[in-house]
């Protein structure tokens, strides 16, 4: 945690130093327009005269710097409240009692989704203000640190977006409070708001009195307008030079805290359906002194653009283009019925999300609340499994709790081998009494193997496998050369087997995840072959019958039709080892969002080719569990509930 808290402070401070440089640059630049422009208007003014008055340039660049530098200190002041000034001035109103208005579902819900959403991110809730007045769906988050934050949504986003929609625009926003990038734009409201006073007293000079009469610096007031252009542009450019990619980050990190794409995904597709009705802008004025902030902000120039382009969002959270969705007005719902989930079982942990915001992210418990909403996850998630209710016999409940225990390299060793060899095949077990010759606990960890059942064997050798990842590398070694001749011994390596080859080779690398923040590239539309590639070999194994018959059977059809249209099926063909090797490594380049998605189509092909109202077979369950080791990715509910986890 502090390592990464670290990394977090670093990256902002390294920000901030930019977006100072920047600003110097561009005050520097905006004193050169100005002296540039008034030289002109006083040679205009006055041909016959020789030269300049004296210090009329150190005039013109005191005055200059007195207002930029001024306006800078007058807003950072006035933003010293933190975010609750920015709410306010923005039109927000608070929704916590005595402002929040009773009774109202919407507010009621987005109350809870941010409980949650700071439940997972790691943070402390921050009060929560709705712009009621504004239709268009939006949100931003403001404040200098934790304790200031707040985080304002639209009224538009309270009664149009789904439930989980509201969370993947909450977790969006708790992530630049998380990574730091609200402090930041408080400090380039201020720096901004500095820029533009150029132009305000420029404009005072212009504007006629009371009585209609115009002063007589009628000339320098439009000078100074066309300077003070020149500083909101600029204003403008710096705006998008620090914002635009920490969009992407904050899209990754909510697809990561909400264990969903299509939370986030179908919020933006709402937008894009908002802004081609042309019912996407807010009406405040304010609206474009923090167009920064926002969840979305759309201008005509992409030069000034502070968000990246709405249609590269959505493609980079599903990975192809995908269609608008209807914006209407949803009817409210009561937030504690008792249809109503609150976000997944397990959820993401502030303190494992590192600085870049796209590596693996930690699992933690969620509050007894949200448990109590969902006990069969709660229960299925538990470190120790309730005994009244986790359907596992005493005995083997019995097993779990010894093998649990289980710490030392005698032990992992065993564990892991034991739990390579397929029940009944003798020539392994064999293999496996000669691979751990030696090892006195070795017939104890076979007895206890032995009394679990199929929902418990998987997930115990996940377990084994990541207490074997701390080991040194020499014993890591050896295990995989055991393990290699444990396969062998019957003479035939099937796809299962290779399968479990890969995962535990992934897992015994002993490095950190950091899986890859999204770049117009690795997403599975770019990564298509190799998409396709891993998809046939795992069809080997799920399909097995038909692909022993040389045919595309019901679930590769499903994939490919899911993935790519009903038009665009590849035709099946069993890919030899070491392509489909290769094609696993080349996808280990897709993106931490896009991994869910595939391993969702995977999973969900699956469970449309079982019967109705069953499971798949347990083979493909494995295959499909292994997947999600391979990727990094927890395993989506339906194939989640097949299993016991274990820690």
């Amino acid at each position: 945690m502090a390592m990464r808290f670290r990394e977090h402070q670093e990256a902002a401070q390294t920000a901030s130093r930019r977006l100072l440089y920047l600003f110097a640059l561009v005050l520097v630049l905006l004193v050169l327009a100005v002296n540039g422009v008034l030289a002109l208007i006083y040679r205009l003014s006055f041909p016959w005269t020789q030269g300049f008055p004296p210090l009329f340039f150190e005039t013109n660049t005191a005055l200059t710097l007195l207002f930029v530098l001024g306006g800078c200190w007058f807003e950072t002041l006035r933003l010293r409240e933190g975010g609750a000034h920015v709410a306010r001035l923005a039109g927000g109103v608070p929704i916590d009692p005595p402002q929040g208005r009773v009774g109202d579902l919407y507010e009621k819900r987005l109350r809870n989704v941010v409980d949650e959403v700071a439940l997972a991110v790691g943070m402390k809730p921050p009060p929560v203000y709705v712009l009621q007045g504004e239709q268009a769906i939006n949100a931003f988050a403001a404040g200098w640190d934790a304790d200031d934050a707040v985080i304002v949504v639209t009224r538009g986003a309270l009664e149009r977006l789904t439930r989980d929609e509201l969370q993947g625009v909450v977790a969006h926003e708790f992530s630049h409070l998380f990574h730091g990038d609200t402090r930041l734009n408080m400090r380039l409201i201020g720096l901004v708001w500095g820029l533009q006073m150029i132009y305000i007293f420029g404009r005072t000079l212009v504007e006629p009195d009371a009585m209609g009469r115009r002063k007589a610096g009628v000339l320098v007031g439009l000078a100074l307008m066309a300077v003070g252009a020149l500083g909101w542009l600029a204003g403008r450019l710096l705006k998008a030079a620090v914002s635009r990619q920490r969009e992407f980050l904050a899209d990754a990190s909510a697809v990561k805290y909400t264990r969903s794409i299509e939370g986030i995904g179908g919020a933006l597709r709402k937008i894009a359906d908002q802004a081609w009705r042309g019912s996407h802008r807010m009406a405040h004025p304010q609206v474009e002194s923090l167009s920064h902030l926002l969840f979305v902000s759309r201008v005509r120039w992409d030069l000034f653009a502070t968000h990246p382009p709405l249609a590269e969002r959505i493609r980079r959270i599903y990975g192809f283009e995908v269609v608008p969705l209807a914006a209407r007005v949803l009817p409210a719902e009561d937030d504690d019925a008792p249809l109503t989930q609150p976000m997944a079982g397990w959820v993401a942990a502030a303190e494992d999300l590192p600085a870049d915001g796209a590596g693996a992210v930690g699992l933690t418990r969620p509050a007894e609340a949200a448990a109590a909403a969902a006990p069969t996850d709660a229960r299925r998630h538990d470190a120790a499994p309730d005994p009244a209710g986790d359907g596992l016999a005493q005995h083997e409940r019995e097993a779990l709790a010894r093998i649990e225990r289980w710490q030392g390299p005698g032990e992992r060793r065993a564990a892991v081998l034991g739990l390579l060899v397929t029940p009944g095949q003798a020539r392994e077990w064999q293999a496996w009494a000669e691979e751990t010759a030696g090892l006195a606990v070795a017939p104890t960890v076979r007895a206890e193997l032995e009394q679990l059942s199929h929902r418990l064997r998987l997930p115990v050798w996940e377990m084994m496998l990541r207490r074997c990842a701390k080991a040194p590398l020499a014993e890591r070694r050896s295990l995989v050369e055991a393990a290699r001749r444990i396969m062998k011994a019957d003479g035939h390596v099937s796809p299962m087997d290779r399968l479990r080859w890969l995962a535990m080779r992934h897992v015994l690398s002993g490095a950190a995840q950091r899986l890859p923040p999204p770049t117009g590239d690795n997403d599975i539309a770019h990564l298509a072959k190799d998409v396709t590639t891993v998809t046939a070999f795992l069809a080997r194994i799920i399909d097995a019958q038909a692909c022993e018959q040389g045919q595309a059977g019901a679930w590769y059809q499903r994939v490919m039709q899911g993935l790519w249209g009903p038009e665009a099926v590849p035709t099946w063909s069993a890919p030899d080892l070491d392509a489909w090797v290769q094609a696993w490594h080349r996808l280990m380049r897709l993106s931490a969002m896009q991994r869910p998605v595939l391993l969702k189509a995977w999973v969900d092909a699956a469970w449309q080719c079982a019967a109705p109202g069953q499971a798949p077979d347990p083979a493909a369950c494995d295959a499909l569990r292994l997947c999600a080791v391979l990727l990094d990715t927890p395993s989506p509910k339906a194939l989640a509930d097949q299993y016991i986890d274990v820690h």
